[in-house]
């Protein structure tokens, strides 16, 4: 009997040993499928219908809202990314405010950039309307641009098409490097 117990333990020490090797075997990189973890691929937070507001000297000037958001910042190049869409208003000094909303978002810590891309849809303090695939808002410069191109629809209704703008965020100083469009003016 004392044989047959001393063979039951040797087996067991030798099923546990195979045991604790394929598990470290199975999580490493070089195992399986090569499905270790990376954990600069998961977001160390996320966070449902948020916003964010901003503010200067004691001043709003923007608040960012989003329904899902998710937050890279642990990693080397940190960023915060917005996947279901995120909306963007920008108030000026007077207290008018523009709106710009998009499908896809990501705010780069490090550059203070945020780049929306997806059907950006620009509606401004006064009433101008713009469309375009992809804007950056670079939060330090207070500045938006695309390189794209875009459409505007005017408060009276003229139309413009264009590649690539510069705007500051109050929406005031509107440079377009190229564009066409029919003007309505008054005689």
């Amino acid at each position: 009997m004392a044989i047959k117990a001393r063979y039951i333990v040797i087996f067991k020490n030798i099923v546990a040993t195979m045991l604790v090797t394929m598990f470290f075997y199975c999580c490493s990189s070089k195992g399986g499928n090569g499905s270790a973890i990376n954990f600069s691929e998961v977001a160390q937070g996320v966070g449902k219908e948020v916003v964010v507001k901003y503010t200067d000297s004691g001043r709003l000037v923007a608040v960012l809202k989003a329904p899902i958001f998710k937050d890279f910042t642990h990693i080397d190049f940190p960023y915060r990314e917005f996947p279901k869409g995120v909306e963007l208003v920008v108030f000026d000094q007077k207290g008018g405010k523009s709106t710009v909303q998009a499908d896809f978002g990501i705010q780069y810590e490090k550059t203070s950039l945020v780049d929306l891309s997806g059907n950006v849809r620009i509606v401004t303090a006064d009433s101008i309307l713009i469309n375009a695939p992809q804007l950056y808002w670079d939060q330090k410069l207070h500045w938006l641009y695309t390189d794209n191109d875009y459409k505007a629809v005017l408060k009276n209704g003229a139309k413009n098409k264009g590649a690539g703008f510069d705007v500051n965020e109050d929406f005031t100083n509107f440079k377009s490097r190229t564009n066409v469009g029919t003007q309505i003016l008054n005689e």
